[in-house]
């Protein structure tokens, strides 16, 4: 069982893709199966005993904290506001959690519904940096990595890197779960941080600086999903493919 008991869960964003169903209340609250989308992965994370869960929030924000009052009693939980949620990207987001992150993290996006058993085989690895992945298919989309027989990352692929012509073959999707240990966070992931949010560079996702020290040889261990079923919801057709992968009725 890792030692790190400390997850970040980002929330801040509108999720305007997924069009009215986001009008009254923010994207993770979404039900697939009648379990909004960030119970689903709070309940799951207090299973595996992670002790403080830091939500950082922005659209619809004291929604958000009314809705998940109930876990307040289960788990430490507490809040962090991006009040410039619609000008920013979750780099801003994850750097307003900065005084968590030291001493290591797990990290989570709030739009994945997934299986507890992946959240379990992320938090009892032995590995210290972790991305979990999934076999690309062409109903994907975002950051894709290739990895060595190893299972270690050895090149990301940012979607404005991924033009005319990028070949998928042998690539991975990123889940959008991590796991840093305190050594990278302190030495690698805060520093660069800091010196994006000093020069206002607010606009580009955390990925980016996972990408800088992949190419400069940081090493990251890639977890794959197997047969733990996971999905990112982001549009209407992703809703649909969600209970299709749960195998839930209408």
């Amino acid at each position: 069982m890792s030692t790190i008991d400390t997850a970040i869960i980002l929330a801040a964003g509108r999720g305007s893709r997924l069009k009215e169903r986001t009008l009254e209340k923010p994207k993770p609250m979404t039900k697939i199966n009648n379990i909004p989308i960030i119970d689903n992965l709070i309940e799951e994370l207090i299973n595996q005993k992670i002790k403080n869960i830091i939500i950082v929030i922005g659209y619809m924000a004291e929604k958000f904290k009314k809705h998940l009052k109930r876990f307040e009693d289960r788990t430490n939980l507490i809040f962090i506001t991006n009040p410039d949620f619609d000008k920013t990207n979750n780099i801003y987001s994850l750097w307003l959690a900065k005084k968590h992150l030291r001493q290591g993290f797990f990290l989570f996006e709030a739009d994945i519904f997934c299986e507890e058993n992946l959240i379990n085989e992320l938090v009892s690895s032995r590995h210290h940096n972790i991305i979990v992945v999934d076999k690309f298919t062409k109903e994907m989309d975002g950051t894709v990595v290739e990895l060595t027989e190893d299972n270690i990352v050895k090149e990301m692929y940012l979607k404005r890197h991924q033009g005319k012509g990028f070949s998928y073959y042998q690539k991975y999707k990123t889940v959008n779960f991590y796991k840093f240990g305190s050594y990278y966070v302190q030495n690698h992931l805060i520093p660069k941080m800091k010196e994006h949010i000093k020069r206002q560079d607010v606009n580009v996702y955390y990925e980016q600086i996972i990408k800088e020290d992949i190419d400069e040889g940081y090493q990251f261990y890639a977890l794959q999903t197997g047969s733990n079923l996971w999905w990112e919801i982001d549009t209407p057709g992703d809703l649909k493919k969600t209970k299709e992968i749960f195998e839930i009725s209408e």
